[in-house]
């Protein structure tokens, strides 16, 4: 089962007009793509409530602010496991669609996402063949411009992804910014970005860059999250970070196009 079923979609510009934007959304973009890179200086997340396990790797640079917003030319993002091991490998087939598969190390394909950008195009997460649910859909739900994602499990659970600034994040006491997983209130998994985690090549200012995936102990089992799910829906923010950021650049041209 694969997701290219679906109709591709072209990223060589987001799907909207930019320049139908009512100067709200534009705020909304600018703001929550400013938000979203923010990143915290410390290696684990403080929370009495959460119990770190395990941690995933994350390989990937994301995108530049300053650059020509097209969409990223790697095509495979690489999920280690601490000793460098492969754990997972996400792979779009060409570089103008959004929509990928993930996959574990020995090459089965676990979760396909179809990637939508825009009002009302909520991106849909499925599970396939290697998978023991297979075809069960993962329905997300957000306000486009927003940097949260609610994604509603078939069994009618969800969890959340949100971005979080508080003590502790920072380190020493000092406050950072992670993007942290969620359901029921309980924390469950934390993606940490900093100098010391942070994907090589990367900056502070870059837009869906990788880092640490620390996960909790609610991860896996009979009434957790499935692994793979967590990371498939944690590459799914960060190719929201990317289109934002995008969006953005798009509003900055076509401004600078429009007072020429």
């Amino acid at each position: 089962m694969s997701t290219t079923t679906h109709s591709e979609n072209s990223l060589e510009a987001p799907h909207i007009d930019i320049k139908m934007l009512s100067d709200q959304e534009k705020k909304e973009l600018i703001a929550a793509d400013a938000l979203s890179i923010t990143s915290g200086t410390t290696i684990a997340p403080i929370d009495g409530s959460f119990h770190p396990f395990k941690s995933l790797i994350i390989n990937t640079k994301g995108i530049a602010a300053l650059r020509l917003p097209l969409p990223p030319s790697k095509l495979e993002i690489s999920i280690y496991n601490t000793d460098s091991t492969v754990a997972y490998l996400s792979t779009r087939k060409q570089r103008s669609s959004g929509n990928c598969v993930l996959s574990d190390a020995e090459g089965r394909q676990l979760i396909g996402t179809t990637y939508f950008f825009g009002p009302g195009r909520d991106p849909v997460l499925r599970f396939l063949d290697g998978s023991e649910i297979s075809g069960d859909e993962i329905k997300t739900v957000s306000k486009w411009t927003s940097r949260s994602q609610r994604f509603v499990l078939p069994d009618g659970r969800a969890f959340t992804w949100d971005y979080k600034k508080e003590k502790g994040f920072g380190g020493e006491g000092k406050k950072g910014t992670a993007l942290v997983l969620t359901m029921g209130g309980k924390r469950i998994a934390v993606l940490i970005r900093n100098d010391e985690t942070r994907t090589p090549g990367s900056k502070t200012c870059s837009a869906g860059n990788g880092g640490e995936l620390v996960l909790g102990e609610d991860v896996g089992g009979k009434e957790g999250i499935l692994e793979e799910l967590v990371v498939a829906s944690c590459l799914l923010m960060l190719k929201k970070e990317i289109d934002r950021r995008r969006a953005v650049q798009f509003a900055i041209i076509a401004g600078a196009a429009g007072s020429g």
